[in-house]
This record gives structure tokens, sequence and C-alpha cells, in this order.
């Protein structure tokens, strides 16, 4: 049983190290580029922008994925 626990607190860990990643790298490729990510996605509907935007969640998924390997 402490084991089942052990390896979900060790889950729960790397999720939140995961969502801090993938915040800090929206807001650094948002810094880096003078669009403001959120406002097009939501508001002008640019699908483009949400398919870069998932693909960086994805390759962020797999790079941590590699490292917890």
């Amino acid at each position: 049983m402490w084991k089942v626990l052990a390896n979900a607190v060790e889950m729960l860990i790397y999720a939140a190290v995961y969502i801090i990643l993938a915040l800090v790298a929206v807001k650094v490729i948002g810094a880096t580029f003078t669009t403001d990510f959120e406002k097009k996605i939501s508001d002008e509907n640019n699908f483009a922008l949400a398919l870069i935007c998932a693909s960086l969640f994805l390759g962020l998924a797999i790079l941590l994925s590699s490292i917890v390997k």
C-alpha cells in the first residue's frame, strides 16, 4: 500500500513540475514574440496558434516523460 501511495505522490510531483514548465514555456515564447497568445487564441479564434501551443505542450510532455524514465 505504501508503494502505491509513494507512486501517486511521485506522479503528482511530476505533474506539478510539468504544469510549471508548461506555463513558463508559454510565457517565454509569448515574451519572445510580440503577440498575446491567450488573446489571439480565445478572442480571435486563431486555430493555427492554438496548434502551435498544443505542440509545445506535447513536446514538453515527451521531454518530461523521457526524464522520468
